[in-house]
C-alpha cells in the first residue's frame, strides 16, 4: 500500500470531493510507465484505521489483477473516514464515508470496482468483454 504525501489543503479538498470530480495529479502517484491503474483513495480520520487498511494490504494481489490499487493519505483527525474509488484518470467514481471501518468498502467491494474500471474503454466508456470478444451489448 502506497502512502501518499499531501498537503493538509489537498486533504481537506479529498474531504470535499465528490462523484465525478478529479483529484489533484499530485495526489496520485503516477510515476510508473503504465499508468492503467485505478485507485482507492483511503482518508483516514479518527480513530486509527490500522486493521482496515492490513485487509486492504492483504487483497493487494487481487487488486492488481484488476489493475487496482490502494493509496492512503495521512490521518487528518476528522470525524470519520474516507475512501475514494479513483478511475485511472484521476476522476473519482465512487465516494464512500464512515466513522467505523466497518462503514467502508470491503476488500471484495473494491475488487469489483477495479474489475469495472478495468474493462471500461477508456475512449467510448464502454464496458469490453472480458474474454477479448469485443464490447459487451
Amino acid at each position: 500500500m502506497t502512502l501518499t504525501p499531501v498537503s493538509r489543503a489537498a486533504t481537506a479538498g479529498l474531504r470535499r470531493a465528490r462523484v465525478g470530480d478529479r483529484v489533484p495529479p499530485e495526489v496520485l502517484d503516477r510515476t510508473r510507465a503504465r499508468r492503467l491503474e485505478a485507485t482507492a483513495l483511503v482518508v483516514p480520520g479518527a480513530p486509527p484505521l490500522d486493521g482496515y487498511l492490513a485487509a486492504l494490504d492483504r487483497s493487494a494481489r487481487a487488486f492488481a489483477d484488476w489493475d487496482g490499487r490502494v493509496a492512503t493519505v495521512a490521518a487528518d483527525g476528522a470525524d470519520g473516514h474516507r475512501v475514494l474509488v479513483v478511475d485511472r484518470y484521476g476522476q473519482i467514481y465512487d465516494v464512500v464515508d464512515g466513522t467505523e471501518a466497518t462503514d467502508l468498502p470491503a476488500p471484495d467491494a473494491l475488487e469489483e470496482w477495479f474489475r469495472f474500471l478495468a474493462t471500461a474503454c477508456p475512449e467510448c466508456g464502454v464496458i469490453d468483454d472480458p474474454v477479448l470478444r469485443g464490447p459487451t451489448p
